[in-house]
């Protein structure tokens, strides 16, 4: 039998790169009436369309065009692929953005084309995590097709195979070894089929221009009808991605399965543009907000939720995620345009959230004296946290005019007052922010009362932060040398010229966490490539670090103390605030970064003291290890390193006989905005930005333009 070789006609299309939005749509409509032509012109030519956002423009705009569409669908010549709203970045949205990306694409594509689409098909993205074919399953994908990374990045062991998830998930896959946008011409062809697995009858090639060029042109689709009459050691015929998965059914079975994450392309997209990927994260968390938000307000008043509005605000964000808008390579127009809207996606939200939390607070009986807060907890588990709240107190001072806090039942809860965020007032402050502990059961809420009179708690101080002593104590003093914070389970010590962590260690057995590297050490190093960072596994040319520390007292306190370090590199000022709170075995690390530099990179880096350490991060809907020698890695909100108290006889900790077998220690280190990092040993690094020009792409000779705007430059939160 002769190898088949499946034409795939296609264009791949970028809604935002270099340019906006607006000529992203332009193009996909003139590329769309393009190819409706081709397929009236040539009989036996087959047109391959993914992404449910080209299909939506088209429908808006040019609505004899889209009926059209519709039936050369229904004729079997127009093939829908990629049933998601664009081709997403696949490592940097939540999990729950994939799933609401195939959901609100596959049911428009039913609704509106009359098709269940099966193939994902993201062959520009820059990766993909390990946990998506659990995801892709789930959706309603039996088959995937990509092409990054390509064999010069990732080994694997064939061309089709089954990509398998931690969970057993498959889905049967296609890897693009050559293009996603060839000319269909005789080398083409030839390196699509030595590519075939030779257990396969069939394999794919692609054609087509891309990104404003209109799709498979006449003279490819020319080239290739008369390849496939004169050759006779192949057929060549067009047709689309389903056919050819239908094709290998029966020998499926002989392929092998990957059960790894797909990477790495691109790295240093995990990290660029910092701000996007921020207002990223907080988009998809007020969405997620709003929604279990309305969900209660919906049960308890009857009230329908904005149904409507949460799918446009979805939809935006969505559209937000494609490959080269989220991981941050498109230019700067672009991008700006991309964080204002995730603003309003943000804005959106919370509109719909505090609609939702008044509506349930009106069901609330709040009489008594006071004033009344009232507390929801959205997540579907108890939460016992710190709250912060700014209370209007007639423009007095809490402690100097008697304001006291008090549960629903009357009994009084402890509380510290802290800066707010206006500075107001004389020598007292006009307004305060407090913060307490509450108590919240699961998608509920509780009622705390503010008001005069009311009985105060007695609270032990239970948390403190202290200065380094005049003069340094000998050795077997005190231990407190160097600025310090402390609580009822953490000792904590900084090094008072670096601003560095030198010490954490736990107060019941005395267990050291920090490793001779110090936590919280503000790396710079250099990065000379390009905003994709291409052909980079990982950044090790570190220049120094962020010193000259001045620290100075922010609070102290029953319930939190805190200290604030101001860093500074070459003109760059890095100011923190690390905050101890009582009761808790964690430190929380406010951060302002005002960056003026160029071609570096910022890491912060944790040693830990443990052997035996393993590296675990945050990924969609799941945890993947980390390698241990510093290649960047995409991650979400955390990153984790554990092990082995260390024995090393120079940290405290070791030596001691009452360890246990079995015996773990760690730590993980959480963020709310980045999406990097690495492991070196018992070292973790969080990514904190990168700074190459907007889309600048290597070999571009540097210099040719008179001015570049620099990513990342200015004030980071």
């Amino acid at each position: 039998m002769r190898p088949v070789i499946r034409m795939i006609g296609q264009a791949h299309l970028d809604p935002v790169w270099l340019w906006r939005w607006t000529e992203g749509r332009a193009e996909a409509l003139a590329t769309s009436r393009s190819a409706v032509d081709r397929l009236r012109e040539y009989p036996t030519f087959h047109y391959t369309r993914g992404e449910a956002q080209v299909y939506e423009w088209i429908e808006e705009e040019c609505p004899a065009l889209f009926a059209e569409i519709q039936d050369l669908i229904r004729a079997g010549r127009w093939h829908v692929v990629n049933g998601m709203i664009v081709q997403p970045d696949m490592n940097l949205p939540q999990g729950e953005s994939f799933v609401r990306q195939a959901l609100l694409a596959k049911r428009y594509m039913r609704e509106h084309l009359g098709v269940d689409v099966r193939v994902a098909y993201c062959v520009d993205s820059f990766g993909h995590a390990g946990t998506l074919p659990q995801i892709l399953k789930k959706c309603g994908f039996d088959y995937y097709v990509f092409m990054r990374p390509q064999a010069h990045e990732k080994a694997l062991p064939s061309q089709a195979f089954w990509w398998e998830a931690p969970d057993g998930s498959r889905v049967l896959t296609f890897h693009i070894v050559d293009s996603y946008g060839g000319p269909g011409s005789i080398e083409h062809i030839g390196r699509a089929l030595a590519a075939k697995p030779p257990q396969l009858a069939d394999t794919m090639c692609f054609v087509g221009v891309g990104n404003h060029g209109g799709g498979p042109t006449r003279a490819q689709i020319d080239e290739i009808l008369e390849q496939a009459q004169s050759r006779e050691d192949v057929e060549i015929r067009f047709d689309h991605p389903q056919g050819y998965f239908d094709a290998i059914a029966p020998d499926a079975g002989t392929l092998p399965v990957v059960a790894d994450e797909l990477q790495f392309h691109a790295t240093g997209c995990y990290s660029v543009n910092s701000q996007l990927k921020r207002t990223h994260r907080q988009a998809e968390c007020a969405l997620l907000m709003a929604e279990r938000m309305a969900s209660l307000a919906e049960i308890w008043t009857g009230r329908p939720a904005e149904r409507e509005k949460l799918a446009a605000l979805w939809h935006e964000l969505l559209f937000n995620q494609f490959h080269d808008t989220l991981a941050g390579s498109a230019i700067k127009e672009a991008s700006d345009e991309a964080i204002m809207s995730f603003g309003r996606v943000i804005v959106g939200a919370r509109e719909i959230a505090d609609t939702a939390g008044r509506r349930i607070g009106e069901q609330v009986n709040t009489t008594g004296p006071g004033g009344t807060v009232i507390l929801f907890n959205p997540f579907p588990y108890r939460r016992q946290d710190y709250v912060e709240y700014e209370a209007w107190t007639e423009w007095q001072s809490w402690r100097a005019h008697g304001w006291s806090l008090v549960d629903e039942q009357g009994l009084p809860v402890p509380f510290q007052t802290v800066e707010a965020s206006a500075p107001v007032g004389g020598k007292e402050p006009g307004i305060e922010r407090v913060i307490f502990r509450a108590d919240l059961p699961a998608l509920g809420y509780r009622l705390y009362r503010f008001a005069r009179g009311l009985p105060l708690a007695a609270v032990e101080s239970r948390v403190s932060a202290y200065p380094p002593p005049p003069t340094v104590p000998p050795t077997g003093g005190d231990e407190r040398v160097g600025w310090g914070l402390e609580n009822d389970l953490l000792t904590v010590r900084l090094d008072s010229e670096t601003g560095a962590i030198t010490s954490c260690r736990f107060k019941a057995d005395g267990r050291e966490l920090v490793g001779r590297g110090g936590w919280n050490v503000a790396q710079v190093l250099e990065d000379t490539s390009d905003t994709w960072s291409h052909g980079v596994r990982g950044w090790d040319q570190v220049l120094g670090c962020f010193g000259q520390a001045h620290i100075t007292l922010a609070d102290q306190g029953p319930l939190q103390a805190s200290l604030l370090v101001e860093r500074t590199w070459e003109g760059s000022t890095w100011l923190q605030q690390l905050i101890l709170r009582a009761g808790e075995p964690e430190i929380l690390v406010k951060n302002w970064l005002h960056w003026r530099g160029q071609w570096r990179m910022i890491k912060l880096a944790f040693d830990v003291a443990v052997s035996d350490p393993a590296g675990y991060r945050d990924v969609p809907f799941g945890a993947m290890p980390c390698p241990g020698d510093g290649a960047e890695v995409p991650l979400h909100m955390w990153l984790d390193v554990s092990g082995v108290p260390s024995p090393l006889a120079s940290l405290p900790y070791s030596g001691r006989e009452d360890r246990g077998e079995g015996t773990r220690a760690g730590l993980a280190l959480l963020n709310d905005g980045k999406y990097a990092g690495d492991v070196t040993g018992s070292t973790l690094r969080l990514t904190i930005l990168r700074c190459p020009p907007y889309a600048y792409h290597i070999p571009h000779p540097f210099g040719a333009k008179h001015r570049y705007d620099w990513i990342d430059q200015g004030l980071q939160e």
